[in-house]
């Protein structure tokens, strides 16, 4: 996900441990936070990102949710 993003001019970090956002990418002054799952996750972990999120939208941050779809492809939703 994160060369996933830089190919696409984001800049990317990755947060040390494992909280809510996984990565943060920043670009044209829009900032991402990101929480990264490998497939597209239950809904009660959607809705507990959501919650985490939440204090994000205050600052100007979009909270996103980046997983694999069936076919293998990149989604990245914003929450």
């Amino acid at each position: 996900m994160k060369q996933h993003l830089e190919k696409q001019g984001y800049y990317v970090v990755r947060s040390a441990g494992s909280h809510f956002p996984d990565l943060i990418a920043i670009k044209n002054g829009k900032v991402l936070a990101i929480e990264v799952k490998r497939y597209k996750p239950p809904q009660s972990v959607i809705q507990e990102v959501e919650q985490k999120a939440h204090e994000l939208i205050r600052y100007g941050i979009t909270p996103c949710l980046a997983f694999l779809d069936r076919d293998g492809r990149i989604r990245l939703v914003v929450l």
